[in-house]
């Protein structure tokens, strides 16, 4: 008698099937650090600070808060999606590329708090 194998789901994905985030920790510091960046620029330019990328100033000149946002979230997602598929084929390049956006991002945020730290302590 014919021995028939019966398939598992994994043998054929649905379209919706999405494999796990691989980075998901990092992911998380990612997208912190760069929220934080976006509330304390915005922080700084209510205190009359200015912005001083030049395509962020030209993104809150033209969408104001919502478009920052907007485009904040989109770089992340752009690094995000990135590291997923880089991962796929090259992890310690991924992993790479996930920790150096961590780190930038995190530049404006020191700056931005020693900024307002600074002008706090001002008499």
């Amino acid at each position: 008698m014919p021995q028939t194998t019966r398939e598992s789901p994994d043998d054929h994905p649905e379209l919706t099937d999405v494999p796990e985030m691989r980075y998901q920790n990092a992911y998380l510091w990612f997208i912190f650090v760069s929220s934080l960046d976006i509330i304390l620029t915005w922080v700084i330019l209510r205190k009359g600070g200015v912005e001083v990328n030049p395509i962020a100033e030209l993104v809150i000149d033209s969408w104001g808060l919502p478009g920052a946002i907007g485009f904040k979230f989109a770089l992340m997602l752009f690094v995000i999606i990135s590291c997923e598929i880089v991962g796929r084929t090259r992890d310690a390049l991924a992993r790479k590329l996930i920790l150096v956006g961590i780190l930038i991002s995190s530049f404006p945020v020191v700056w931005s708090v020693t900024l307002l730290l600074v002008n706090l302590l001002r008499p």
